[in-house]
């Protein structure tokens, strides 16, 4: 049952980073003026006044503090926050004290940053001295009582790091650690770096290993959230459904809008489209909203509510969504 509509929104391509494993295929900034930023917010007004909904906006780029128009964006979210919660999804290398302090103002429902694990690998990943700046930019969020949360992509060259995230969360006193796999977007990224089925299980293993530590302590202050594909075959928790296209959209920074980042199939462009009578009308959403379950996984117990895992992961490696999960351990 959706309870909130999401929006993920880029509000442009500018970046300080050019990480490895990045989606965005070039980094020219797409910049969209003011002007036309308000008319996205104000289309996504419309479809949670007609769908009876509250909402929730995720702010992010390319990294969204390079955006000009960051915190006006913010104050017209502040406008209506009787109805609308926001994050920022950020690298967090510029979150300055008073960037920090800025953002407080906001009462951001939390902001979160990308951590790729040790300080050589994340280097290697995000650039020379991204470990320590990300270490001062979490130090001014917390300083200002900000929900913090740390974001790990895992890829065949990273995912056994996830224990090295967990300490620098514990370090920094992190609120919540969570992670998904990495998706080869694109013929310029890299499939190789896509994790297989055994390395998924294996960490799967690692993540749920770290999670029990922490929930084995006795004062335990950090949450490793395990709620995202398949990562149930090792909690023995509710299954995750993908809700792309049901209750989530994203908005990217040329005002395309798809059912998510890492499901990049265009569905209209909102400077001349409406977002509602996207929502209600494409076939492609009306497609994901039905929840269909790959012919592979028809007799699986989970496959009511799994709907055969990460759906943007299998577009990404078939361009077809009726396949499992390829990191599916279920025969």
């Amino acid at each position: 049952m959706v309870n909130r509509f999401i929006l993920q929104w880029h509000l442009s391509e500018a970046c300080n980073l050019k990480c490895l494993h990045c989606y965005q295929t070039n980094h020219t900034p797409v910049q969209l003026e003011y002007e036309k930023l308000v008319k996205i917010f104000n289309q996504y007004l419309e479809l949670l006044e007609k769908l009876e909904l509250p909402g929730h906006i995720n702010i992010t780029g390319g990294e969204p503090l390079c955006n000009p128009y960051f915190f006006k964006i913010l104050e017209l979210i502040n406008n209506h926050s009787d109805n609308i919660t926001f994050s920022i999804l950020t690298n967090g290398t510029l979150i300055t004290e008073e960037i920090a302090k800025k953002i407080k103002q906001f009462n951001p429902y939390y902001v979160q940053v990308s951590l790729e694990g040790g300080e050589k690998i994340n280097n290697y990943i995000r650039g020379e001295g991204t470990y320590n700046q990300i270490a001062k930019g979490i130090k001014n969020l917390k300083k200002y009582n900000i929900f913090t949360s740390i974001s790990f992509t895992a890829t065949n060259q990273n995912y056994k790091e996830f224990p090295q995230v967990v300490k620098y969360a514990k370090k920094y006193k992190v609120n919540s650690v969570w992670s998904d796999r990495y998706i080869p977007l694109g013929e310029s990224n890299d499939k190789d770096l896509a994790l297989n089925k055994e390395q998924t299980q294996e960490y799967l293993k690692i993540m749920n290993n770290e999670r029990n530590s922490l929930l084995n302590a006795k004062k335990p202050k950090i949450r490793i959230l395990m709620n995202r594909a398949l990562q149930f075959q090792m909690t023995n928790e509710y299954a995750y459904g993908c809700t792309a296209g049901e209750s989530l959209l994203t908005v990217m920074e040329n005002a395309d809008l798809v059912p998510c980042r890492r499901m990049p199939i265009v569905i209209g462009n909102l400077l001349k489209d409406n977002m509602y009578e996207l929502y209600m009308n494409n076939n492609i959403l009306k497609d994901l909203r039905t929840k269909k379950i790959p012919d592979e996984c028809i007799e699986c117990e989970h496959s009511k509510m799994c709907h055969g895992g990460l759906k943007c992961l299998t577009y990404a490696i078939y361009k077809d969504l009726n396949h499992k999960d390829i990191g599916c351990s279920e025969q």
